[in-house]
């Protein structure tokens, strides 16, 4: 290799790092900048915030401050563990250091799981603002309240926050506890596209009369079909309700008076294991035989678990951020 080659190599090299190193501030954490803004949570923001703080001490040429919000903004996006700046390290004028302190702790105080959960943006910008206070209107010059913007949105986001939180309290309502009867759960499976009962279901129903023999006093059955999510979704509709009834008939014939049973079917909308669509799956393919005791055939009792609305949300969020439909 003869020495003209050997500099061009090296000229390359040196131009790569060289442009590398000029990257404006943001570029890394702005190619997840659209992830994180569609994230919706409150460390999301906050790395948003952070990177926006970036951007505009870049502006104005601050480029050590700008690098410095720039990798905060980073370990934000990373989950690392964040804390609002120390006034004293910027330097800040003494007679703000005790006012800063002091609202350091109420920004602490609010500062929880459950408040970044339920105003995500809100927090994310007072944790911004008391950051942009410490770092850049700490000192002297900034005493004024015409010059502390920073300062003076966080005094007013913090009130309406703190207001939020004792409102909050004020609407608390003393929890209503529903008591569930106690029972047992059993169930059938069966195969693929059907509705007749397999060899291995004679089985079951051994177990289930057996248990119902040994019962005292008041009792009733809960019959609850389940397809899994192959085929068309009325045909697994139709397809769990036979299920049921074919339960119901074996139970009756056994001796299992009939004004004792109730029936539910879900079709494929209340899976054991939530799957993609097509997927075969024979722990949803079932009926679930709820004993339930001490419940006499008059009275109404609440379903364990299929009508509980909370756990049938969570379901069906789940669903959605898997991409199942």
């Amino acid at each position: 290799m003869n020495l003209t080659k050997k500099f061009l190599i090296f000229f390359v090299i040196v131009f790569s790092f060289s442009c590398a190193e000029k990257k404006e501030p943001g570029f890394d954490v702005m190619a997840n900048e659209n992830a994180l803004r569609a994230q919706g949570t409150f460390t999301a923001y906050l790395a948003l915030e952070y990177l926006d703080f970036s951007r505009n001490l870049a502006v104005g040429k601050n480029k050590k401050d700008a690098e410095y919000f720039l990798q905060k903004s980073k370990r934000v996006a990373e989950y690392k563990v964040i804390v609002p700046e120390n006034p004293l390290d910027w330097g800040a004028d003494p007679s703000q250091i005790e006012e800063l302190v002091a609202m350091q702790k109420r920004l602490d105080d609010v500062s929880n799981p459950q408040m970044q959960n339920q105003l995500p943006i809100q927090m994310a910008h007072l944790t911004y603002l008391y950051d942009c206070w410490a770092a850049k209107e700490s000192k002297a010059i900034f005493k004024s309240n015409e010059l502390a913007k920073c300062r003076v949105r966080f005094y007013k986001l913090l009130e309406e926050i703190e207001f939020y939180i004792e409102e909050q309290k004020k609407d608390l309502q003393p929890i209503t506890t529903i008591i569930e009867p106690s029972f047992q759960r059993f169930e059938i499976l069966f195969d693929l596209g059907s509705y007749k009962l397999n060899t291995n279901a004679s089985k079951d129903f051994v177990k289930i009369i057996d248990y119902l023999l040994s019962m005292k006093g008041d009792y009733r059955l809960l019959l609850v079909g389940s397809a899994d999510r192959t085929g068309k979704e009325l045909l697994n509709q139709n397809l769990a309700l036979k299920r049921v009834n074919i339960v119901k008939d074996y139970l009756v014939k056994n001796g299992v008076t009939e004004d004792l049973i109730e029936t539910r079917s879900f079709g494929e909308d209340f899976p054991d294991i939530i799957t993609a669509k097509g997927v075969q799956e024979q722990s949803n393919r079932t009926v679930g035989i709820y004993i339930l005791q001490g419940v006499n055939s008059s009275q109404t009792f609440p379903l364990p678990l299929i009508e509980n609305f909370i756990y049938r949300e969570g379901l069906e969020k789940a669903m959605k951020a898997r991409g199942l439909k």
